[in-house]
């Protein structure tokens, strides 16, 4: 049933004729009959009363109905006949078109759990609000209406232009959609994003709100998307003191680099009491420091930390990474891994990345330009051909030269028909990126006879090293 009167109403009404929907069936009361469509559908069954008058109200509510929409302008006669209804049936779903503000009373409107408040005026500065712009445009009736479906234009300089789809982590969120002029595409690993395209996201509200910022060309997300907070692990039996606190330091000039950011401690094997102490010590707002007196599994430990913190980035010292069965926890997690080492993050004026792959290049890149932003370094490329053919990178130098120019980064390239591994161990101190893919668990031993760049990272390890996710799947 609609009881209908007012503009709003005739363009309700007028909606539905449009849109015939053979399942439903519409009983329209109203007192002006010029509201109702010219040509009404065979499913419409109007009448002609006031429906203030409760007794001429309730003969017709002694039919079944399922649904009533109040969509009236003049709010007396809109409470009057809400409360007609109510004497009659206290729990068919009323929707009521709230033009007045009427405040909320019980928790809903009227004390009613049966109601559902539609207010006009929300509605009204919500739409005009999506037209700001720079401004994420949510779905505000579809789904739960939080803000987890998002549509997002990409701009020209966008760090996200001219990437491949299947190189874009996606972590607690997904491109769902592509939008392309009046063209739908649907997602799949080798579309390539380009200028003005849109794109439909759905995933964690507070997630899409950094993939929003970091489309826009926001620096300053990292470690989002991957999270939003700092873990640090350390284990007392596989670490000596004075590489505890040189990393203590190191994590927290990061944390001040890295604003906003809250920094989880996480302590296993505490087996030096006056260090524990030193450590507990830095407990505040911003630093929770937990600590494993069960001495239950690390895996558990670690995993069941980063869910419950919502982590993005993982901090540990050489000698943990150093382990295999922590190289394989970390890239179970899918989050990027910095392993700090004697040489301090604290001193460092470059960034070093050595090209390889170019889905993994590529899917790193947002991240090695927001990392260098944050922590004040240069970048250095080196684009290594044993056959000295460079132009086979040429798509991605490309990409790297736009990103540089979008984050205004200096960048510097470097073409090597040598390994640069041996020569840069002479040239630190640097932070070396590096993908992190299934190359680096593999076996030093076998790694040692490979040209590949990427299985003989451990040879710069004297440096700070980021390692970066790509394989999200």
């Amino acid at each position: 049933m609609i009881i209908a009167d007012g503009i709003v109403a005739k363009h309700f009404l007028h909606r539905i004729s449009e849109t015939f929907i053979s399942t439903n069936e519409y009983t329209i009361i109203t007192l002006d009959r010029s509201i109702l469509p010219e040509k009404q559908p065979s499913n419409f069954v109007t009448y002609q009363f006031d429906p203030t008058s409760y007794i001429k109200l309730s003969k017709i509510l002694k039919r079944d109905f399922d649904d009533v929409f109040i969509v009236m302008k003049n709010r007396v006669d809109a409470e009057g006949t809400y409360h007609n209804i109510r004497r009659s049936n206290r729990v068919i779903r009323i929707t009521f078109f709230n033009r007045w503000d009427i405040e909320f009373s019980g928790g809903n409107l009227f004390g009613d759990e049966y109601l559902i408040d539609i207010n006009a005026n929300e509605l009204i500065a919500s739409r005009l609000y999506d037209f700001l712009p720079n401004v994420p445009v949510v779905a505000q009736n579809v789904g739960l209406g939080q803000g987890e479906i998002m549509e997002v234009l990409v701009p020209f300089g966008s760090a996200y232009v001219y990437r491949h789809i299947g190189t874009i982590i996606q972590n607690q969120w997904r491109i769902v959609a592509l939008y392309r002029g009046s063209q739908l595409l649907l997602p799949k690993p080798s579309l390539m994003i380009k200028p003005n395209d849109v794109l439909l996201l759905v995933g964690k509200p507070t997630v899409l709100e950094s993939v929003f910022r970091a489309i826009k060309q926001e620096l300053g997300q990292f470690p989002a998307p991957f999270g939003e907070n700092i873990y640090f692990y350390i284990d007392m039996l596989h670490e000596e003191e004075g590489c505890i606190l040189n990393c203590i330091a190191q994590v927290q000039y990061l944390q001040k680099r890295i604003k906003g950011r809250k920094l989880v401690i996480r302590v296993s094997n505490p087996t030096d009491a006056e260090l524990l102490g030193k450590i507990k010590a830095l407990d505040s707002e911003k630093v929770e420091c937990i600590v494993d007196y069960r001495n239950r599994k690390v895996r558990h430990v670690i995993t069941e930390d980063v869910e419950r913190y919502n982590i993005g980035l993982v901090v540990c010292g050489r000698d943990i990474f150093a382990e295999k069965r922590y190289k394989e926890i970390f890239f179970s997690l899918r989050k990027p891994v910095l392993q700090f080492s004697e040489t301090s993050l604290i001193h460092l004026k470059k960034l070093v990345l050595i090209l390889s792959d170019e889905k993994s290049m590529e899917a790193i890149s947002a991240t090695v330009f927001d990392v260098a932003s944050q922590l004040g370094l240069d970048i250095e490329l080196f684009n290594y051909e044993p056959d000295g053919e460079f132009e086979k990178r040429r798509f991605l130098l490309n990409h790297y030269e736009n990103l540089s120019n979008i984050f205004s980064k200096s960048l510097h390239v470097h073409q090597e028909n040598r390994n640069p591994i041996r020569e840069l161990s002479h040239k630190g101190p640097f932070l070396q990126v590096v993908p992190f893919t299934g190359k680096i668990l593999q076996n030093r031993f076998f790694s040692y006879f490979s040209t590949d760049v990427e299985k003989l990272y451990f040879k710069l390890s004297d440096n700070p090293q980021l390692f970066v996710p790509v394989d999200m799947e």
